[in-house]
């Protein structure tokens, strides 16, 4: 039978441990708008928390955000918003990662939730860590990285380059234009690509052990066993290009 004493000195003990634990985190809230043309650049970098986008009938970015994180980190990691007609940056936790080695970075990064506004026509630059992303209804040229960020792109239409080592991607652009370029590459994340019945143009699925599945006819060109070369829709011109590689993750082409 355990001493009593011993068993009185482990509840204590684990008291004293839940009292020592930080309170819950400091907040900050951020609102700022900058006037942008239609047809201009959003550049965003964040580390962890939730970003939204949304296009509308508007002439400027909106951004609403909420910092959350210890008193510590949200001095340390400041909040840059600045721009002009043509570029609007928004940069969080610039500090970099190589400067928080010798720390735990859950209690150095800031996790934020940003909800943005912007003009329908604009381009989207986007470096993302670990912040889940949503974009809809924006059309122009898109760039999004991200290392383990869940990312979906709705009614997202123009050219997207998207890069990811974990992060998963959902892309579902409604419109297809002649030169249509969409690129997309994972390590092991999940690629969903939607396409709209008007596509056309060339495909390449490259794959070490990954899997493609197609609900969308593809007429083979080249197959082997880690890379398959086509085409989908008619043959006329104005052909787009699709190019899916990943190392393990599995992709799926629908409509």
């Amino acid at each position: 039978m355990k001493n009593p004493l011993t068993v009185i000195a482990v509840f204590v003990l684990l008291a004293l441990t839940c009292t020592a634990t930080p309170s819950s985190a400091d907040t900050e809230r951020v609102s700022r708008t900058i006037g942008i043309d239609a047809g201009g650049t959003l550049t965003l970098k964040s580390f962890s928390g939730r970003i939204t986008i949304t296009g509308s009938d508007r002439t400027d970015v909106s951004i609403e955000g909420t910092r959350s994180g210890t008193r510590e980190a949200l001095d340390r990691n400041k909040l840059e918003i600045d721009g002009d007609r043509s570029h609007v940056r928004v940069v969080e936790n610039s500090q970099g990662r190589s400067e928080r080695r010798d720390r735990d970075d859950r209690d150095q990064a800031v996790e934020t939730e940003f909800t943005i506004q912007v003009p329908r026509r604009l381009n989207l630059d986007i470096d993302l860590f670990s912040a889940a992303l949503e974009v809809r209804d924006i059309d122009g040229d898109h760039t999004v990285k991200t290392f383990s960020s869940r990312a979906r792109l709705d009614n997202v239409n123009g050219s997207i380059r998207a890069k990811s080592f974990s992060g998963s991607f959902d892309l579902r652009p409604t419109i297809w234009r002649e030169r249509e370029a969409i690129d997309v590459e994972t390590f092991s994340g999940r690629i969903e690509l939607r396409l709209p019945d008007t596509a056309r143009g060339s495909i390449d699925f490259e794959s070490f052990s990954g899997r493609l599945e197609s609900m969308v006819p593809i007429a083979l060109s080249t197959t082997s066993e880690k890379r398959m070369t086509g085409r989908i829709g008619s043959s006329s011109g104005g052909d787009g290009t699709v190019r899916l590689k990943t190392f393990s993750g599995s992709v799926t082409v629908n409509r």
